[in-house]
This record gives structure tokens, C-alpha cells and sequence, in this order.
């Protein structure tokens, strides 16, 4: 089976699990990381996923991790139930 998360060489293994988590939902076919910037300011971010929104091919989603904002791509053609078992799961606030 081909993997369906493309890891950038500098993504830390906290939003690893959470981008493989996403990948094994029912409806995406893949899930890639965009831009990784660095969060400032201090304290924990409220929820793992921030920022959900629809785009063309699925997904565009911020994930906040300590030190860094991501943005990812969730390519499917299911976003509705896609955004819904994020949502069921706890990741977005």
C-alpha cells in the first residue's frame, strides 16, 4: 500500500502522528505538508488544528504545535465527512 502522508524532513513527530492520523480517515486520499512557520509567543495552543477550510481538491488546514504553525493539504473528494470526523475526533476548536 502506497503511504498517503508526504512528511517534510523538518516536521517534528508530534503533528507526524496527528498528519498519519489524518490520512487513515475514511474519504482522504492523501495528506501533505505546506509551509511550516514559527509560532510566537508562548502557551499552549487550544486545539492541534486551528483552521479548517475547503478548497478545490478537499482540505486546507492550520495545525499549531508548540514552536510552529503548518500549514497541510487533505486531498479528498468527501470534505464534508472529512471535516466532521476532525471535528468528532477533538483535533479543531
Amino acid at each position: 500500500m502506497a503511504r498517503k502522508t508526504h512528511h517534510k524532513h523538518s516536521s517534528k513527530k508530534g503533528y507526524r502522528k496527528l498528519l498519519d492520523a489524518l490520512a487513515d480517515l475514511e474519504g482522504v486520499h492523501r495528506v501533505a505538508t505546506g509551509r511550516v512557520k514559527p509560532r510566537m509567543g508562548s502557551g499552549r495552543p487550544i486545539a492541534p488544528i486551528s483552521k479548517v477550510r475547503r478548497t478545490e481538491s478537499g482540505l486546507s488546514i492550520t495545525i499549531n504545535t508548540e514552536g510552529a504553525i503548518v500549514d497541510a493539504y487533505v486531498i479528498t473528494d468527501r470534505p464534508e465527512e472529512v471535516e466532521r470526523a476532525i471535528a468528532d475526533a477533538g483535533w479543531s476548536g
